[in-house]
C-alpha cells in the first residue's frame, strides 16, 4: 500500500475510533456537542502550540503584573476544576496588544496591553475565565473538527505534534487559530457567536465561582468597545465578534452567577482600579497602581491580600 493511502486509511480509522466518544455536554450551558478529536490529543496540541508561539514573544516575568496575571489565573483554575489540565501562566509584554488566550489543558497568555483595558483584578478575572471557558467547552476541538478537511485529517495533526515537514507552515497556522490565538500567528479564525456567547457566559461562572462580582463582566465589554473607538480594533475583539446582545444574554444569565458570588465572594474590593494607560506608555517595565487608602492593604495578587476599599474607577 502506498503511502499517502496508507495515511488515509489511518486517518480514517482515528475518525472512526473517536466517533463513539464524540458527543459531551458543554460546561454551565449544558449545551450537547459534537467533536472528533480526543481530549488528550487537544492538551498536547495545546501544548505544543503554547511552546511555539511563546518562543517568538518577550515574556514579562518576576513582577507584580505577572504575579497578578498567575494569582488570578490560579482562582479561575480553581473555580475551572479541570484535574487533567497543567495550567500556565504567562504575560506577554507587548503594550499596543489587547489580547489573551487560553489552549486547550490551560496554557494561558495575557498581553500586556490588556491590563488597562480590564483595568482591575475582576475586569482581568472576566476575561481570563472566558478564554479558560473556551477550552473547557472544547471549542478549539469543534473548530478543529470542521477544518480536518483543510487540514489532511487526524493524522495531520499528529504530523503537527511530531514538527513533520509535510504539513505546511499554513496547516500548522490552522490549528494555531483553532485554539484561540490565531491574531499572533496571522490566521484568523474566529469563534462563532454559539462559542462567544457560551464562553462569556462560562467565564462570567467562573470568575463568580472565584470570588469576583460578575456585574464586572457587563463593564469589560463597555471597556472594550471603547478600546476601540481610538484608532485599530483590539486583538481581542477582532477574534472574538462583539453583537449587542452578548451584554443581554450576560444580563439572563447574572441571576445564578451572583448566587456563586454571593457564596464565594473574596473579603476585598477586587474592582479598585489597578492598571491604567499611563503605566503602559511606552514603557518596559510596568506597575501596577493602587488607589485604595485603607492601611495593611496592598491591591496585589487575586488569591490572597487584606480587604481594600475605597479604590477608585476610570
Amino acid at each position: 500500500m502506498r503511502a499517502p493511502l496508507l495515511k488515509k486509511v489511518l486517518a480514517l480509522a482515528l475518525l472512526t475510533s473517536t466517533i463513539g466518544t464524540a458527543v459531551a455536554k458543554v460546561p454551565v450551558t449544558g449545551r450537547r456537542q459534537f467533536n472528533l478529536i480526543p481530549d488528550a490529543l487537544m492538551r498536547q496540541l495545546g501544548e505544543a502550540s503554547y511552546k511555539s508561539t511563546l518562543a517568538d514573544v518577550k515574556i514579562s516575568s518576576g513582577n507584580e503584573n505577572s504575579q497578578a496575571i498567575k494569582s488570578v489565573g490560579q482562582a479561575i483554575a480553581k473555580a475551572a476544576n479541570q484535574k487533567s489540565y497543567d495550567w500556565e501562566f504567562k504575560l506577554i509584554q507587548e503594550n499596543d496588544t489587547i489580547n489573551a488566550w487560553c489552549m486547550p489543558g490551560g496554557k494561558i497568555a495575557v498581553y500586556t496591553g490588556l491590563l488597562p483595558v480590564v483595568q482591575n483584578e475582576a475586569g482581568l478575572a472576566f476575561v481570563m475565565g472566558h478564554e479558560v471557558g473556551h477550552a473547557t467547552a472544547h471549542h478549539g476541538a469543534e473548530r478543529l473538527s470542521q477544518q480536518l478537511a483543510v487540514l489532511g485529517g487526524m493524522g495531520a495533526l499528529y504530523l503537527y505534534l511530531d514538527n513533520k515537514s509535510e504539513m505546511s507552515n499554513e496547516q500548522k497556522a490552522i490549528v494555531v487559530a483553532a485554539m484561540g490565538a490565531g491574531a499572533q500567528v496571522g490566521v484568523i479564525l474566529p469563534f462563532s457567536r454559539l462559542h462567544e456567547k457560551e464562553a462569556d457566559v462560562i467565564g462570567m461562572m467562573y470568575m463568580a465561582k472565584a470570588g469576583y462580582p460578575p456585574s464586572e463582566s457587563i463593564d469589560v465589554w463597555d471597556r472594550m468597545a471603547k478600546a476601540s473607538g481610538g484608532g485599530g480594533t483590539p486583538a481581542f475583539l477582532s477574534t472574538h465578534p462583539s453583537e449587542e446582545k452578548r451584554q443581554e444574554n450576560l444580563k439572563d444569565w447574572m441571576p445564578q452567577a451572583k448566587k456563586r458570588y454571593e457564596r464565594n465572594k473574596q473579603s476585598r474590593n477586587t474592582q479598585a482600579t489597578l492598571w491604567t494607560s499611563s503605566d503602559f506608555g511606552g514603557s518596559s517595565s510596568s506597575t501596577r497602581k493602587n488607589n485604595d487608602s485603607s492601611s495593611g492593604s496592598s491591591g496585589g495578587s487575586g488569591g490572597s491580600g487584606g480587604s481594600s476599599s475605597g479604590g477608585t474607577r476610570r
